[in-house]
């Protein structure tokens, strides 16, 4: 979430009413319309902010704060439901600090009501679905109510009786009033898309929303119909109990069906652990995550803490680590690339995504500032996946301040001072001068870099040393070094100096694939690298291939064929190349030949009959069987190509843990999703 930094009280009191109206925009969107115009993470970063700013600034607070009560207004198709016991909220958490922070001011909060004893705390997974009051009269379930604006709800009864895990009678004659999370399993919402895609119709995001859909149908049959469940954690009402622990048994006992993941534990460590075990396996329950429930276990404590407008004090919602967030564009910088490409990115205001924290994120080039519109000064959502560079993907622009300032276009390079252009048929900026200092470091910095010759102890900083002092100018100058010229630097003596000599000799011999990777040629990346590599087996035939080659070739089209040619046409990159060899650099073919002169099968692709031929597949998420690029070899083993992003050719996404936004654009294009059981099963 965004840090919310020192701010005067105006900026303060004009962020904070912007804050509002845009947080209850959303809340009503998705409350009462059913509609959902940006992520839960991007809303609950608004709300948190907001929060923030409210406890700094307390005299801010009004009784219309979307942080004074729990939610919209019911729908109007529902009979209204007054709850007897009022529906809280959770105060939110989203990092070890605010975790601690809570368990500070738990104890704190029992020491000024002279409560004494030890502390325990009783985790629970939260559901990611509908919240659900159900009372029960003499045993027999009288009436089931939508949490809707916590005083007054919706009465769905006749959808929530068609769900069997909800006891339609207790196992005791009981005057009890509970609460659940009504949810769909991930593998029912893929079983109901396969079904609305058939009939045309469009498909839900997200396990919530369709179970949220069913319970605000009139109709039970579509309730009926969706195999929806429920899990019931809280008692409100008619059960005498000492702990959270005995409530969870109690439930059980009379019949409700509970979470059996929970946890009792003995200090904050203890909660700290368990959100970060469940952050790890989320994907190991059929439900959805997206955190977990702290509460204070014992209830005459529970009592003594109380409650603020609208959370208890001895309970916390605690986040997991999210893929996007808001946050604000404090200011815009252009850095140069390898290809002497400008690229605008942003400084942000310090926001959590991923379990980092993220100050930068990238605008791409113009055409994307201009498609969002965005400003310094605007208030953003970015987005972080996996380990991909994190990215400005939506501007809110009613936060806007009225200081803004646009985005401008620099007409010099940062780095050397040169003209820049903007080329034919390009969406970038270059700089003019091909020996511009920023082009040379990004240069080498690719060439030693994991997919190139994966130079181990040669980092960003040390390239940038070497350039620096003079010992580097090109690629083929490190694999000159000797221990003598670096073992005198700082930071380095004679066993590390050692170290990355023989590091470097280790790595002179490289596929042709990575080599050809390695030289950092405009618009070919890895894939496309692979794909030159076996089409003509060795760099002679490579650097004799016509543009007209090129071009013949699936997957490389007029404008990449140009690149690569005009690469091996520049007299500074022909003389790379022999000082390369010379310095002892080996190139090893490819298994099996070239290639040329065969149906080609694409970029990433290989020939021949695998069970993947001509298959594109997406790799997204973490594989515990595979790294990134096993994975990617597997693929062309059998026979499939690789691509980097998703589109409606896309045969399979391979979704491992954590997958990023890859795993979204499938469901958007309706390509098929396989987990790494079933990977496997294809790349055997």
């Amino acid at each position: 979430m965004m840090a919310v930094s020192s701010m005067d009280k105006q900026a303060a009191k004009e962020r904070v009413e912007k804050l509002k109206k845009e947080v209850e925009h959303h809340r009503y969107q998705y409350h009462v319309l059913d509609r959902q115009e940006i992520s839960d993470a991007a809303l609950d970063s608004l709300k948190h902010e907001l929060a923030q700013l409210e406890a700094q600034f307390p005299e801010f607070i009004t009784p219309d704060s979307p942080t004074q009560r729990v939610a919209g207004e019911p729908l109007p198709a529902f009979k209204k439901v007054k709850h007897a016991v009022a529906q809280w909220s959770f105060n939110d958490a989203f990092s070890e600090e605010e975790i601690r922070a809570w368990d500070k001011r738990v104890r704190d909060g029992l020491q000024k009501a002279d409560v004494r004893g030890p502390v325990h705390y009783v985790c629970e997974l939260k559901i990611d679905g509908l919240h659900m009051v159900c009372t029960y009269e003499n045993g027999l379930l009288k009436v089931a109510a939508t949490r809707g604006d916590g005083a007054v709800g919706e009465d769905v009864t006749h959808n929530v009786k068609t769900i069997e895990s909800v006891p339609l009678r207790l196992r005791e004659p009981a005057n009890v009033i509970v609460e659940g999370e009504v949810w769909m399993s991930k593998d029912a919402l893929k079983e109901l898309n396969k079904k609305r895609k058939k009939a045309g119709e469009p498909e839900f995001a997200n396990p919530r929303n369709a179970a949220a859909g069913a319970i605000r149908q009139l109709d039970p049959a579509v309730a009926s119909a969706r195999n929806l469940d429920i899990i019931f954690y809280e008692l409100s009402t008619g059960e005498a109990v000492k702990t959270q622990a005995e409530e969870l048994e109690r439930l059980r006992e009379l019949g409700f069906k509970t979470d059996r993941h929970w946890k009792r534990v003995d200090s904050i460590d203890g909660v700290i652990h368990f959100w970060k075990h469940w952050q790890e396996k989320r994907d190991s329950v059929p439900f959805w995550l997206d955190g977990i429930v702290a509460k204070v276990d014992d209830r005459a404590q529970q009592q003594a803490l109380g409650y603020t407008g609208k959370a208890p004090r001895f309970t916390v919602a605690i986040k997991f680590a999210t893929e996007q967030a808001t946050t604000v564009i404090r200011e815009v910088n252009w850095f140069v690339g390898r290809t002497g490409a400008l690229t605008p990115v942003a400084t942000l205001s310090p926001v959590s995504l991923v379990g980092t924290t993220v100050t930068h994120a990238t605008l791409h080039n113009l055409d994307e500032i201009k498609r969002l519109d965005a400003r310094v000064g605007d208030t953003v959502i970015v987005e972080k996946a996996g380990d991909v560079i994190p990215k400005v993907l939506e501007v809110l622009p009613r936060l806007r301040p009225r200081d803004a300032r646009a985005i401008n276009a620099p007409r010099k390079c940062p780095v050397c001072g040169s003209d820049v252009e903007r080329r034919e048929k390009q969406v970038a900026l270059y700089c003019t001068r091909k020996n511009c200092g920023a082009q040379r470091e990004r240069q080498i910095q690719h060439f030693v870099s994991k997919g190139a010759f994966d130079i181990v102890g040669l980092g960003k900083k040390i390239v940038a040393r070497f350039l620096q002092l003079g010992l580097v100018n090109t690629p083929a100058d490190i694999f000159c070094l000797k221990p003598e010229d670096v073992r005198e630097l700082e930071g380095f003596g004679e066993v590390s100096a050692e170290k990355l000599v023989k590091a470097i000799a280790a790595k002179c011999e490289i596929s042709l694939a990575r080599f050809i990777n390695a030289l950092g040629i405009r618009h070919v990346g890895e894939e496309t690298a692979q794909l030159l590599a076996r089409e003509f087996g060795n760099l002679e035939k490579l650097q004799k291939a016509t543009r007209e080659d090129f071009e013949t070739i699936g997957g490389v089209g007029p404008e990449m064929a140009e690149s690569i040619r005009e690469f091996f046409d520049d007299g500074a990159n022909q003389k790379l190349l022999l000082d390369l060899l010379a310095a002892g650099v080996k190139i090893s073919p490819p298994a099996g030949g070239p290639l040329a002169g065969r149906a080609s099968a694409g970029p990433g692709g290989a020939r021949g009959g695998g069970r993947l031929a001509d298959k594109t597949l997406v790799v997204t998420g973490t594989l515990s069987s595979f790294s990134r690029e096993e994975a990617k070899e597997a693929i062309r083993r059998a026979g499939g190509k690789v691509a980097g992003s998703v589109s409606k050719n896309t045969d399979f996404v391979v979704a491992g843990k954590n997958p990023g936004s890859k795993y979204n654009d499938a469901k958007k294009f309706g390509v098929r999703i396989v987990d790494e059981r079933e990977f496997l099963n294809l790349v055997r």
